[in-house]
């Protein structure tokens, strides 16, 4: 299995898979969240205790699963639209997310997130060792996409598969930005990072410079997935999730296409200039050494007898 970029097939419970929708198409998904309704909404014993005291609530969908909802103002549903694309464009990298949507529910506006189930914060974990580490350098990625650079353990849960490899998933759009122009965050001359630094710095899991020994080969394929996305797709993603909330549906999708392009093409630059091939030559110059070495060992050892 891909550990960075995990696909419906490689994943082995298949319970998780169906619970993500891992299994849809990019079209399916956005037609399953437009029409997402409840059988019950506003019970806060459904919800895990972390999500009470944020003020969310528990509401139940017509498949009887869990989400977590949160009424939020008129005028901060441009902002949670625009964070469903982020959803989108993660679920397009293969990158395992929580599904976030904006819903609308007896004439009031929520923020809905799915539910986790069985699953822990990765703050459990020892997480700047593998696999953890390569998942999370590859989340880099996407959250450098969405402008949020500030995330934290509390941002990632981990689920086991049924073989009991760990799956990460990233939850909570809510600093994602996709609607200011230009480069919000941009990368260092000098040396791999960015030059706009997480505000809780001691909290920030994707600080650049945990992830400078690293090869292109663990960031290929997630940067292959974000650039492989066309620019038709890109807009017909916006229009769609657009479409009956917002008022200037082109004018939306246009500026959030053509931010997603520009810093798309500067991410996949800088990455592939600051990061190498493995050096796999190199690598089995060092374990041949090694095993002479511990075949150096056996004979004298040998000798000994």
């Amino acid at each position: 299995m891909s550990h960075y970029n995990p696909t419906a097939d490689e994943i082995k419970d298949k319970d998780f898979v169906r619970y993500m929708y891992l299994d849809y198409s990019i079209d399916d998904l956005i037609e399953k969240m437009r029409n997402l309704t409840f059988n019950e909404f506003g019970n806060e014993k459904l919800i895990p205790f972390y999500a009470q005291i944020r003020s969310y609530t528990g509401a139940v969908d017509t498949d009887g699963e869990v989400w977590l909802v949160k009424e939020i103002e008129d005028d901060e549903v441009y902002m949670h639209k625009v964070q469903e694309v982020a959803y989108y464009l993660d679920f397009m990298m293969h990158t395992l997310a929580a599904p976030t949507v904006l819903v609308k529910y007896k004439g009031k506006y929520y923020r809905a997130t799915k539910n986790i189930k069985n699953a822990m914060q990765i703050g459990s974990y020892n997480y700047m060792e593998e696999p953890f580490k390569s998942i999370i350098a590859n989340d880099l990625i996407n959250r450098w996409l969405f402008c949020d650079e500030d995330r934290n353990p509390n941002n990632y849960l981990v689920h086991h598969d049924t073989d009991s490899s760990p799956l990460i998933v990233a939850i909570d759009y809510n600093k994602a930005d996709l609607w200011t122009e230009g480069l919000k965050i941009t990368g260092r001359d000098d040396d791999f990072g960015w030059e706009r630094t997480g505000k809780n710095r001691f909290l920030t899991l994707l600080a650049p410079e945990n992830f400078k020994n690293l090869s292109i080969d663990v960031f290929n394929e997630r940067l292959n997935l974000l650039m492989d996305i066309s620019e038709n797709t890109l807009r017909d993603i916006c229009v769609k999730t657009f479409e009956g909330v917002l008022e200037n549906v082109p004018g939306s999708s246009e500026l959030i296409t053509k931010n997603i392009l520009q810093r798309r093409t500067y991410i996949n630059d800088y990455f592939r200039r600051w990061f190498k091939p493995k050096d796999t030559e190199k690598e089995k110059e060092e374990n041949d050494r090694y095993a002479g070495m511990g075949q150096s060992f056996l004979n004298y050892y040998k000798k000994k007898q």
